[in-house]
């Protein structure tokens, strides 16, 4: 029997979430704005007065066009999370509790479908709401995942205020996706698309980097963490994280006593590198059950063919259905 593929990295605005916005979202600073652009329509979501980096991509949304899309990349299945210009971390608890659950009941809907399986988001900026939303939407909507920022706003990820949230990953088995978002960013870096180009893998090394040496992993060895884009960084940088564990002056020094290359075993990584010695590296670098094949649909950065890009590097036959199928990722949550 063929390994079922699986695609970690997609994305997703359902119809249900898009309706909820348009009818209640402006009593949670949560608004569609629809704009002339080049004399089309085009419609932005604004959260707490600031608009969505890209628009409303119709793809995030429309299922017949995912699933077409899907049959010709040869997933037969995607983990599919929200998009993060979305967290709204930046909203009032009570506005990012309610846009959460928003999101996550649409993903739930879409999951009904045995083709998908849902990430959740959770209102960070109030950890015990996170805390709370988490166990809702993974006990009662099915939720195998959860999906959150590379910081939150000014808060790094081993911020002691964030422990309720990875304590309560922990406990319910359920993996932590890591992705950045791109809104709070200078005009500086988004000139030629760097925000995204570079932007989004620096978030994601800086947030890696502070799982390894804030102590979040060390206290949790069952914890299991996506960086998604081939974990930013990290895989080439290994090193200096490791040398800095040993020789940073001492008010700077890592929370724990385990090395990061000793904690590196709780990190699972994607491939969407659009480069074939790259993604060869990763392979060489994490192994092959902890590199999950990704493709970041429906954005302009995403891999069309992730298989093909997989195949393109020879992985061997082991290699190759330990990608495809993210039974490592996935084993302690519900699998598909």
């Amino acid at each position: 029997m063929s390994t079922q593929v699986i695609d970690v990295h997609a994305h997703h605005v359902g119809t249900h979430a898009i309706e909820r916005i348009r009818d209640e979202g402006a009593d949670h600073q949560v608004r569609l704005v629809t704009r002339e652009v080049a004399g089309k329509p085009v419609t932005r979501v604004e959260v707490a007065g600031r608009p969505s980096g890209l628009p409303l991509l119709p793809q995030l949304s429309d299922v017949a066009a995912r699933l077409a899309w899907m049959d010709a990349a040869g997933v037969d299945v995607q983990l599919v999370a929200p998009w993060m210009d979305l967290a709204g971390y930046e909203l009032p608890p009570d506005d990012g509790l309610w846009l959460a659950r928003v999101q996550n009941d649409s993903a739930a809907a879409l999951a009904a479908q045995d083709r998908f399986l849902p990430a959740a988001a959770v209102p960070l900026q109030h950890p015990g709401y996170a805390v709370a939303e988490l166990r809702r939407a993974v006990t009662e909507l099915g939720h195998v995942a959860v999906q959150i920022g590379a910081r939150v706003n000014d808060l790094g990820l081993d911020d002691p205020s964030l422990d309720p949230f990875w304590d309560a990953a922990d406990e319910l088995g359920v993996p932590v996706i890591v992705h950045p978002a791109e809104l709070d960013v200078p005009e500086r870096s988004r000139r030629l698309f760097l925000h995204i180009l570079v932007g989004n893998p620096s978030e994601t090394t800086f947030a890696a980097a502070a799982l390894l040496l804030g102590g979040v992993l060390e206290r949790r060895p069952g914890l299991r963490v996506l960086l998604v884009h081939g974990g930013g960084f990290v895989p080439y940088q290994i090193g200096r994280l490791e040398r800095g564990f040993t020789a940073a002056p001492v008010q700077f020094r890592a929370k724990g006593g385990r090395s990061p290359r000793d904690l590196l075993g709780q990190l699972f990584f994607d491939t969407v590198l659009h480069d074939d010695d790259a993604l060869r590296h990763l392979l060489d670098f994490a192994g092959a059950e902890r590199v999950l094949l990704g493709s970041d649909y429906p954005f302009p950065m995403r891999t069309d063919r992730p298989v093909e890009a997989l195949d393109a590097v020879k992985p061997d036959g082991v290699e190759r259905e330990a990608v495809l199928g993210a039974a490592s990722l996935l084993a302690g949550g519900v699998s598909p």
